[in-house]
């Protein structure tokens, strides 16, 4: 991803992610979705600011109808604990028709996994050109379900590919990505080597980085040997850091700083109708005890890259370990496979 990236290019069907084979690193390289996750369990800790961080959350966010997710069938439920898809967008959502998104391609699609007992939490990345089934319109990269028939496309490509019901879903934007950094007062990162880049100076070791600053952070590629892996460490460090923010004592003991933090953030995000107040109080209640080194990264799996019938570089899926996968999904194992999965990894 470039500084020039367009939403066109976000959604464009090439990219050179299409090109890399190595799986082991295929760390998904998108961070917005993540803060997500983190804005969410990271009010966990907050005790009795949670329902008044539910309704801030509630009022500012961007909530859509279960018809423009899901479609006439609605939301379901077959499995044991909660499946949430994220999707993230480089552009400003304000821009997008989400009542006719077809046309558009999903870049980033993620799906975290909240088990019934509280315990780690899992987020498993799909790669974009995962060449899957998609109904009504045979086999073709995963992404391409938005483009063919909008957001229910996507959520029912997704959920067939989980082999169970997702529970909710949810959309930023990078705009959330700089005003939650802003809201916190900045982010210390770790960076591992030292660049520079659109202005800014990034040293080797910690960085305080504002909103604009993270970004270009996170975004940069060009400046590395190794690129877009080293972007992806990039976006990791940037996570830890995040996380360390929103769980120190002087965020957590600051209930003005939650609320402009919740307040700031949320304008930015798209959610289903049940990702409300009531959902978020219940799901902190639920999930009291976990922290942020209890969230677990996989990816899905996948058999290397190939070449579709009609010539486009896709990402071939390794369907006995995804027989297991939709297994964890449907029956609440998600944390056990991911322990014993070869390729996951953080």
């Amino acid at each position: 991803m470039t500084d020039n990236t367009t939403f066109d290019d976000l959604f464009d069907h090439q990219s050179e992610e299409q090109q890399r084979p190595r799986k082991k690193k295929r760390v998904w390289r998108k961070v917005l979705v993540v803060l997500l996750i983190i804005v969410i369990l990271g009010v966990l800790g907050i005790g009795l600011y949670v329902w008044s961080v539910g309704r801030s959350f509630d009022k500012n966010a961007n909530q859509l109808s279960d018809e423009q997710v899901f479609g006439e069938s609605g939301g379901g439920k077959e499995g044991d604990g909660t499946n949430i898809l994220l999707l993230g967008s480089d552009e400003s959502m304000k821009d997008v028709d989400v009542n006719d998104s077809r046309g558009l391609r999903s870049d980033t699609i993620m799906v975290m996994h909240l088990p019934e007992n509280g315990g780690n939490v899992q987020i498993m990345s799909i790669p974009r050109d995962t060449y899957v089934d998609i109904e009504g319109h045979g086999k073709s990269k995963i992404n391409a379900a938005l483009s063919y028939g909008g957001l229910p496309l996507a959520v029912s490509t997704v959920s067939d590919f989980i082999g169970t019901e997702l529970d909710h879903v949810a959309i930023i934007d990078f705009e959330g990505f700089k005003a939650l950094t802003d809201s916190l007062g900045g982010v210390t990162v770790n960076s591992e080597q030292a660049f520079e880049k659109n202005g800014y100076s990034f040293t080797k070791g910690e960085n305080v980085l504002n909103g604009d600053e993270a970004l270009t952070f996170v975004r940069e590629r060009k400046q590395f040997q190794d690129g877009d892996f080293q972007r992806a460490r990039n976006q990791q460090a940037f996570i830890r850091g995040l996380t360390n923010e929103m769980i120190s004592a002087d965020t957590l003991s600051n209930p003005k700083k939650i609320q402009d933090m919740v307040k700031n953030f949320a304008p930015y995000m798209y959610v289903d109708s049940g990702m409300d107040a009531k959902y978020i109080s219940a799901t902190a209640f639920n999930m009291r005890d976990v922290r942020p080194g209890d969230i677990e990264f996989f990816t899905a799996p996948v058999a290397g890259v190939g070449t579709s019938p009609d010539g486009q570089s896709i990402v071939n899926v390794d369907e006995d370990e995804l027989k297991k996968v939709r297994d964890a999904f449907k029956n609440d194992t998600v944390a056990d496979y991911v322990q014993n999965a070869p390729e996951a990894h953080l």
